[in-house]
């Protein structure tokens, strides 16, 4: 099983996408179990988690049986808190734990290995609370709720059942790929807002398809969404059988959040690919503590480290946070341009209609939209503090930051929203003869949330079409 794009592990979050065992992958964890076991009855060393306590407790003997030490630790991490994770977060989760548990290296029960599989199948899903998760040794409390079914009706086979399926970074990776995908096509969109604000401000291509652009291949960010902006802005006139309108009273350069928009825009898209590079990094490497390798002698090999420590998805969760808020913050300065008719180049006040009220409430809320969204904005690193007895003297906060950031993308999320309706009722303003239906403030409240094309035609069109 290799799963090598974020698009393919997006996809494993649904039930319709199919997730087997390999036979390759069995055999890499039934030989992985049988090294285990074989140490252990040569007496070839104490493991961490099996002879030992767990966590700050690794300096406790443990003399009792394996199982109910497995079982314990099951029970005691039980305890998260608030809204559930989405089914689909969580059945990614477990697939992409199947699958660092098949690279052979985490000691697991080929019958547990197995069950971890069906249960990534099953109809119904654990409900896995969003609270509990400090980073540092993975996802202990949510995995330990998401595979709480395995053992329902079996219990733990191997002494590394349960340690090596909540030590892991998991059900972080899985989360980071849905904000991941989100913050994606929140970009996509801003690229249409941008394109509709700058028609209605009478801005040339010249901003967007800039010669200079070709000097500074270093910046092809930059010109790819300079690229993207224009092409949007060609493909709506050419849908609404429109030319490109000249506007007087229009300046050589507008304000930076309209002429500068290739430059924010080529920037997050960089941010963005590191981003989607810190969450496959993290998505497809074994986390897990400790794991078991075997020399060229086939002797048993316990290494001990900090796989588990998810500093990738923080890093990510950063990252696309502060996608989402240099978006929104554009987004509002160009609805602010377009409430004025001095900055809007002639508009009417607010964008008011003889047709219809005027929209300055929706440019109120999206600034409250960016207050809330700027608070959301704490880098991860200021979250860290020392825990667990100061076993875990430092953590990443990844769960923390991705919490924040799934907060942050539902504002966002209503930003564009709230944006593009304001942006093309602007348009409309300037480019038909009447405003069509969906952009009367009336129907704000029935204005869709999902932008993406209807068909053949942008979604802009689709709007734009009754009236043009």
């Amino acid at each position: 099983m290799t799963y090598q794009n974020i698009e393919a592990i997006r996809l494993l979050g649904y039930h319709e996408t199919p997730f087997a065992i390999e036979r390759e992958d069995l055999r890499r964890v039934e030989d992985s179990y049988n090294n285990l076991m074989r140490g252990i009855q040569q007496n070839e060393g104490s493991v961490y988690g099996i002879h030992t306590g767990f966590g700050f407790n690794v300096k406790n003997i443990i003399d009792k049986d394996w199982k109910e030490h497995s079982q314990e630790l099951l029970a005691y991490l039980s305890v998260g808190v608030g809204e559930p994770l989405p089914d689909r977060v969580v059945r990614r989760a477990l697939r992409l734990q199947a699958l660092k548990i098949s690279r052979g290296i985490s000691g697991i029960h080929p019958s547990t290995f197995r069950r971890l599989v069906e249960a990534s199948r099953a109809d119904e899903l654990a409900s896995v609370p969003r609270h509990g998760s400090l980073g540092a040794s993975g996802d202990l409390i949510p995995m330990a709720h998401a595979v709480a079914p395995i053992f329902k009706d079996h219990p733990p086979a191997g002494p590394r059942d349960v340690l090596g399926l909540v030590n892991t970074n998991a059900m972080m990776s899985s989360y980071a790929v849905d904000q991941w995908v989100k913050t994606d096509r929140i970009m996509a969109q801003a690229t249409e807002v941008v394109g509709l604000v700058s028609l209605s401000q009478g801005v040339t291509d010249s901003f967007f398809l800039s010669p200079v652009f070709e000097y500074n291949k270093l910046q092809a960010g930059v010109a790819a969404a300079g690229e993207s902006i224009a092409a949007f802005r060609k493909r709506l006139l050419r849908e609404i059988g429109r030319s490109f309108l000249e506007v007087e009273g229009a300046p050589i350069q507008d304000r930076y959040s309209i002429r500068c928009s290739p430059q924010v825009m080529g920037n997050l898209a960089d941010i963005r690919q590191f981003a989607q590079q810190k969450i496959l990094q993290e998505a497809l490497s074994v986390a897990d503590n400790p794991v078991i390798l075997t020399d060229g002698q086939g002797k048993l090999r316990i290494q001990h480290g900090g796989l588990f420590y998810a500093a990738g998805i923080a890093t990510a969760a950063d990252s696309l946070a502060d996608i989402c808020g240099r978006i929104c913050e554009m987004l509002d300065r160009q609805v602010l341009l377009l409430m004025d008719p001095e900055l809007s180049h002639g508009l009417p006040f607010n964008l008011e209609s003889p047709s219809d009220l005027h929209v300055k409430g929706i440019h109120q809320l999206i600034s409250a939209l960016v207050q809330s969204i700027r608070a959301y904005s704490i880098p991860s690193r200021t979250l860290s503090f020392s825990c667990e007895s100061n076993n875990q003297d430092i953590v990443p906060c990844g769960m923390a930051a991705l919490n924040m950031l799934d907060e942050m993308i539902d504002k966002a999320e209503e930003v564009i929203r709230a944006s593009y309706f304001v942006a093309l009722r602007a348009f409309a303003l300037r480019y038909l003869d009447k405003l069509p239906q969906p952009l009367l403030l009336k129907n704000w409240n029935g204005f869709p949330r999902d932008l993406s094309p209807r068909g053949d035609r942008l979604f802009a069109t689709t709007i734009l079409h009754e009236a043009a």
